[in-house]
């Protein structure tokens, strides 16, 4: 169902509704009920979101509507159509008119909500009215380089990844992040389209078949798997972090001592390890600043759409027992970044601790060896 309530603006105002969820444009009105839905998980407590804290409710809504009269935003209430009750908002905002461009954001919903179907009925609302009727040609996204659980819903929307602006927005406590931007054009539509209904048909909440009980093995990369891995995408806080695979396979090559492998979940890659292996090359080991009786773990990297699943856990695993199988071997070290969003607190549940050594800017942690 779509009703529009007026026309001076582009996008004009309209009520989209479709299986018990219905968008309507925000109004005073809906102040208790948005209020009520913050509640539900104290949304507001979550850093990377902009979830207005019950007493800035009301001048949240105001915001929207300064903004929907400088024709920047037009912002919805999300409304359990049987019920009444408001579980959420969502907007389309950075509208640019004069080629019919749009971004949907600044969506969020109830905690009991989230994990429904709740997101992907909005998103195919609002993106098949800003395609087929509002004659847009292209629509986008943007998310915090923190927010991992918003790049994912995006990219399960079939956007595509623009790239991330660095040192671009202040997040609620004032400290600066990345946004990553995402789009889809027009022509993208149709196929995307198809998958969301696919989606809503099947009840499925991913686009994938692995979960956490995928096998994870790492081979050899050939000509089979090569362009998949040079593809894959850490996500923006791993893009501070690592270099690119493309980069770490041509260091690889010319390394005596470097040994790298596909990361697979049964039978997809799913990211990429490389150690610096001394007892390939002994020789050549000793002229490089690393310990000799260590693994030293130069790349890990799970692709961004695979995060979460546990693989990287298991990866870490794959080469502790890697090591208990050289005699020669004592530790397992690697070194990170001290950036916001490293993987410190990962190696600590792993077990590996700092050695006290920083080199450019990166601290070494270790993992003794138990033969036990």
């Amino acid at each position: 169902m779509t009703t529009e309530t007026t026309a001076q603006l582009w996008p004009a105002e309209v009520t989209l509704e479709r299986d018990g969820i219905r968008v309507e444009p925000l109004a005073l009105a809906h102040e208790d009920g948005l209020r009520k839905a913050a509640a539900d998980g104290e949304l507001w407590n979550i850093r990377v979101t902009t979830v207005p804290e019950p007493a800035q409710t009301r001048g949240y809504i105001e915001a929207a509507l300064k903004q929907r009269a400088e024709g920047n935003r037009l912002a919805f209430a999300v409304v359990d159509a049987a019920t009444g009750e408001v579980i959420g908002s969502t907007s389309y905002h950075d509208i640019v008119p004069a080629i019919q461009r749009v971004e949907i954001g600044y969506t969020w919903y109830a905690k009991s909500r989230q994990r429904s179907n709740v997101n992907t009925l909005c998103k195919l609302m609002l993106m098949q009215h800003a395609f087929e009727t509002l004659g847009c040609a292209v629509v986008g996204w943007r998310a915090s380089h923190m927010n991992f659980a918003s790049q994912r819903a995006i990219e399960r929307l079939g956007a595509k990844r623009d790239g991330a602006i660095r040192h671009h927005a202040p997040l609620r406590d004032g400290s600066p992040r990345d946004t990553v931007m995402y789009s889809m054009l027009a022509a993208e539509w149709p196929a995307a389209k198809a998958k969301l209904e696919a989606r809503l048909t099947k009840g499925a909440a991913t686009e994938t078949t692995l979960t956490r009980d995928a096998k994870i093995t790492l081979a050899e990369i050939t000509k089979d798997n090569v362009n998949p891995i040079v593809r894959m995408n850490p996500g923006a806080v791993g893009e501070r972090m690592v270099a690119t695979n493309g980069i770490s396979i041509a260091q690889g090559t010319y390394s005596k001592n470097a040994w790298f492998r596909a990361v697979m979940a049964n039978d997809t890659p799913v990211g990429f390890v490389m150690l610096f292996d001394p007892t390939l090359a002994l020789e050549a080991a000793k002229t490089q600043d690393e310990a000799l009786d260590s693994l030293y773990i130069w790349r890990l990297m799970i692709e961004f759409k695979h995060q979460g699943k546990g693989y990287g856990e298991q990866v870490m695993k794959l080469i502790i027992e890697r090591a208990k199988s050289m005699s020669t071997i004592r530790t397992v070290s690697l070194s990170y970044v001290q950036r916001d969003g490293n993987a410190k607190p990962f190696y600590e549940r792993m077990g590996f601790r700092e050695t006290g050594k920083v080199t450019d800017g990166e601290v070494e942690v270790a993992l003794p060896i138990s033969r036990a």
